[in-house]
């Protein structure tokens, strides 16, 4: 349930096709987490943009690789009203995962 709730089906098929899939996994809904703090923090001024509540469903956030290799981030649905919302003009991030850890980071501009 909470997979299906928070990555798409190509992304749970990327996750279950790599070594360590726990990782992946955790890696992504890391990377989404770290977005939804950056783009909640871009313009204090904004009232909150996250209306769906803490325990809303983070598909809307979507993490593919670039033609690079490196991860980007495209918005759909919510996700995307929230960072029009608050004037988000990039994203970038950066993740790491390994065994039973995995961290992210993002920033917005």
């Amino acid at each position: 349930m909470f997979i299906e709730r928070n990555l798409t089906a190509d992304k749970q098929v990327y996750c279950w096709a790599q070594p360590g899939p726990q990782a992946s996994f955790a890696g992504k809904w890391c990377t989404k987490e770290a977005v939804i703090k950056s783009v909640s923090s871009l313009n204090l001024q904004t009232p909150k943009v996250w209306v769906r509540g803490d325990a809303a469903p983070l598909i809307d956030i979507e993490i593919v690789i670039a033609e690079s290799g490196a991860p980007q981030v495209v918005f759909h649905r919510n996700a995307n009203d929230a960072s029009v919302k608050t004037g988000v003009t990039w994203v970038k991030v950066s993740i790491s995962h390994i065994d039973d850890f995995a961290i992210a980071v993002a920033i917005v501009q």
